[in-house]
C-alpha cells in the first residue's frame, strides 16, 4: 500500500483543521473527498473546494442522495432547523451518514492504493451524533478491512475525537487555518444564521479562544 490518506472534507471548521494538521503531520499525498448528499447547506461543498485548493490537495465530490430518505432538516427542506436554544440538536441527525461517508472514502482509498481514511468528529458531537464516537469507528475499521477486495488493514483515523471544538479551534489558529473559507451554519446561509446549534458551537469555540469568528452572521 502507498503512503497517503483520504480525508472526508466537509467544508466545515473541524475537517478544515484536520486538513491543515495532516499537511503538517503526514507523509504522502492527501486526497480530499466531499459528499454531495442533498444537504440544505450545500454551500459547504464550495467551501471544501476552496479549502482543498488553498491547501494544494486534490479534491473529489461524490453524489449520494440522502434527500430521498429524508427525516432530517439537513436533507428535507420541509423541516425547520431547530435553534440552539430549543436543545433539539438530535433532530438534525442524518441516520448513518458517517457510515455511508466512511464507506465511500474507504472505497476511494482502495482505488488509490491507500489504507488510511481520516475524519474529524469532535467531542461536542457525542451527545447527539452517535456515529461520531470512537467505538463506532473501531467497529467500522474492522468492517472495511473485512469487506475490502483484498486482504489489507484499513485504518480510520479520528485525531480530534477526544478534543472539544474549542481545542480544535485553538489548534487551527496555531496552524493558520483559513477559517474565513469554511462553512458551519445548518441553514446554509451567508451570512450565517447565528442561531442554529452549529453556529452556536462555532461562535462559542472562537469566543473561548478570545478570537473573533471571521464569518459574518445575520
Amino acid at each position: 500500500m502507498k503512503a497517503g490518506a483520504v480525508l472526508l472534507l466537509s467544508g466545515g471548521m473541524d475537517s478544515a483543521t484536520c486538513l491543515w494538521w495532516m499537511k503538517q503531520e503526514l507523509d504522502g499525498p492527501i486526497h480530499a473527498l466531499s459528499i454531495d448528499y442533498g444537504q440544505r447547506h450545500r454551500v459547504e461543498l464550495e467551501c471544501a473546494a476552496g479549502l482543498a485548493a488553498r491547501a494544494g490537495v486534490p479534491h473529489k465530490v461524490v453524489g449520494l442522495d440522502l434527500g430521498a430518505i429524508g427525516g432530517s432538516p439537513l436533507t428535507d427542506p420541509g423541516l425547520a432547523v431547530p435553534a440552539a436554544q430549543e436543545d433539539r440538536q438530535a433532530a438534525t441527525v442524518v441516520p448513518f451518514r458517517n457510515l455511508l461517508f466512511a464507506g465511500l472514502a474507504g472505497g476511494w482509498a482502495e482505488i488509490l492504493g491507500l489504507e488510511a481514511v481520516y475524519l474529524a468528529p469532535v467531542k461536542d458531537d457525542y451527545r447527539s451524533y452517535r456515529d461520531c464516537r470512537r467505538p463506532f469507528y473501531d467497529s467500522l475499521e474492522q468492517t472495511l478491512g473485512l469487506g475490502a477486495s483484498r486482504e489489507q488493514g484499513f485504518a480510520i483515523h479520528t485525531p480530534f475525537v477526544d478534543k472539544w471544538k474549542t481545542e480544535v479551534v485553538a489548534l487551527g489558529l496555531q496552524l493558520g487555518v483559513p477559517y474565513e473559507l469554511t462553512h458551519t451554519c445548518y441553514e446554509g446561509k451567508r451570512p450565517a444564521c447565528g442561531v442554529c446549534d452549529a453556529c452556536a458551537e462555532r461562535l462559542g469555540a472562537f469566543a473561548a479562544n478570545g478570537v473573533k469568528d471571521p464569518l459574518v452572521y445575520a
